[in-house]
């Protein structure tokens, strides 16, 4: 029994420790999608509104990442896979104006 018990413990700190892992691969990927991809356009003097990760909280980021891309980011929002933009998601909420982390 104890070793049962034992074993149990192991596997739900493995998958604790693991899935904390893993986010920080996603936020880390949404990061790179966010430089390769988004800041082509949204930077200084750039053809859009640079971006201030801050600028939102949590919640007003997921929203915006749930709804339909407005027209002008469609032709670039196409060519990203799901696992791009949940990462950019990820990426965003890391920054978002109601956590304590610094952008850097």
């Amino acid at each position: 029994m104890k070793k049962l018990f034992s074993s149990l413990i192991c596997l739900i700190l493995l998958s604790v420790f693991s899935s904390d892992l893993c986010l920080a691969a996603d936020w880390r990927a949404g990061k790179e999608t966010y430089r390769t991809v988004c800041s082509n356009c949204h930077k200084t003097r750039g053809e859009a509104e640079r971006l201030s990760l801050n600028s939102r909280t949590r919640d007003e980021w997921s929203a915006f990442f749930a709804q339909a891309p407005v027209p002008v980011h469609q032709k670039v929002w196409d060519k990203l896979n799901k696992e791009d933009v949940g990462s950019l998601e990820q990426y965003f909420r890391k920054y978002a104006k109601d956590t304590k982390e610094l952008l850097g």
